[in-house]
């Protein structure tokens, strides 16, 4: 009878966990409302600042998943697409997407991006494919830490399915805390399903 009622106990305690959990994502993903389309700025790099990151992203992408590391050519490089990414008031931040090639899937939805954050010559990584920020850019949320705003990115997965990933800023990089199914009507009507 003992190990009967530890038993139990221990099933009331994970689903007590679980249900706090997934009230969290539930929570979080309420803020996300329905997509509409990122319009950022071009940003165009100066040719030190462009030499640099393609340097940087050729020297890492074995880490960052995609099959560029195989491609004996660096040309994935030249197609890079620049936008100001207007996360945070004091940095001069930027998304980088990978343009068509091995770093982007067939249909050009999905593809490899990384947060670039310069200062003076230089620059860091806020976010990267190895850190799994992929897919296309679904909202720029209202919530900041530590002087950064959210981010939600999307991974189509069909015409009418597509995984969201919410990140959040650490105080050093990105990292994703929530995930969540968006499916939509094919009538501009969409639901969002914490996992």
């Amino acid at each position: 009878m003992k190990r009967e009622t530890e038993l139990f106990l221990a099933l009331f305690l994970a689903l007590m966990f679980s249900s706090g959990a997934f009230a969290e994502q539930s929570e979080l993903w309420q803020k996300v409302g329905s997509f509409s389309p990122v319009h950022l700025k071009t940003f165009v790099p100066n040719p030190a600042e462009l030499v640099k990151v393609r340097k940087a992203l050729l020297a890492r992408s074995r880490r960052d998943g995609w099959p560029c590391a195989d491609v004996t050519e660096p040309d994935w490089t030249e197609n890079l697409k620049f936008e100001e990414l207007p996360v945070s008031a004091r940095n001069k931040t930027v998304l980088v997407e990978a343009g068509m090639g091995c770093a982007r899937g067939g249909q050009g939805a999905n593809g490899a991006m990384w947060i670039v954050d310069f200062h003076g010559d230089n620059f860091t990584f806020l976010a990267t494919p190895q850190m799994k920020f992929n897919g296309w850019l679904y909202s720029i949320q209202e919530t900041t830490s530590h002087g950064f705003r959210d981010l939600v990115l999307g991974w189509h997965m069909s015409a009418a399915e597509a995984g969201l990933t919410y990140f959040r800023f650490n105080g050093t990089t990105y990292q994703a805390i929530g995930q969540a199914t968006c499916l939509s009507d094919g009538e501009g009507s969409e639901r969002i399903i914490p996992k």
